[in-house]
């Protein structure tokens, strides 16, 4: 039975504040969450098929948890309602009184529309192929994060072996990580990036802050002009979620790359 009550807010400043970030915060960005199991029934009791994909900017005073919003989402499942619009209205309400905002932008594409390409990393290094002499930690690492002098270029990195634990259930979330920065005067070392992206393994942590944690330890040891990160995690119970944050404020997403703009609305492929 539809019930907003079974949505659970979680307040950023709580993950924010273990990691280290002092306000004001020196970032922004977005958290994408695409719902692959969203249905509900149209007036003459059809039933739909599409992906609900849900975006808030990551200023929101809260995040929703997503067991939390699993359950509420399938909730809908025997609903009537008389349009698209209708339903989404119903969501938007719902999610933002609890994420605190009224930036929160819907949208529902049906198997007939769906356009999204799959992503081409082709620009960016992958770390994965490396092998390292010996990986020991399983716990996120900053002094894993080893640099070397670079004259300001720009740099792509990605990995798909991160992988870290909801702090709720203990179950495991996977994900990709893709990295782009203007260097000042360091680049990272891949190989150092490769063992601390894999030192996630055994932690206990929210994917928004996952994310937040990664681009604050390489904020430390790099001090870029300007960053780009989204981790764009396996669907799990039917949903993925996909944070990006970009620093500093000033740097937007017109300004990205197209190399990494594409990345951020195409499919994974595990996902």
């Amino acid at each position: 039975m539809y019930n907003a009550n079974i949505l659970k807010p979680i307040p950023r400043s709580k993950g924010r504040n273990a990691i280290g970030w002092k306000e004001p915060i020196p970032f922004h960005g977005s958290d994408i969450w695409n719902a692959y199991e969203f249905s509900f029934l149209h007036n003459n009791g059809k039933p739909t098929a599409g992906i609900l994909t849900m975006e808030y900017n990551a200023d929101s005073p809260n995040i929703v948890e997503s067991k939390s919003l699993k359950l509420y989402l399938n909730s809908f499942s025997m609903l009537h309602f008389t349009s698209f619009d209708e339903v989404l209205y119903t969501i938007k309400t719902d999610l933002e009184y609890l994420l605190g905002t009224d930036m929160l932008q819907l949208s529902y594409e049906t198997n007939s529309s769906f356009t999204n390409i799959f992503s081409n990393s082709s620009t960016f290094t992958c770390v994965d192929e490396l092998e390292p002499d010996e990986i020991l930690d399983y716990e996120p690492t900053p002094s894993l994060l080893e640099t070397s002098p670079s004259a300001g270029q720009e740099f792509y990195f990605c990995s798909h072996l991160l992988r870290s634990n909801c702090p709720i259930t203990n179950q495991p979330d996977w994900g990709s990580v893709y990295l782009y920065y203007h260097a000042d005067n360091k680049t990272i070392q891949p190989e150092s990036l490769l063992k601390y992206i894999v030192s996630y393994r055994l932690h206990n942590e929210y994917h928004e802050e996952c994310c937040e944690r990664i681009l604050y330890d390489l904020l430390q040891v790099l001090s870029p002009k300007k960053s780009a990160l989204i981790c764009k995690y396996t669907r799990r119970g039917g949903i993925d979620i996909n944070p990006l944050r970009l620093y500093p404020h000033d740097f937007t997403l017109a300004d990205l790359p197209e190399e990494f703009t594409q990345l951020i609305y195409s499919r994974d492929f595990h996902q």
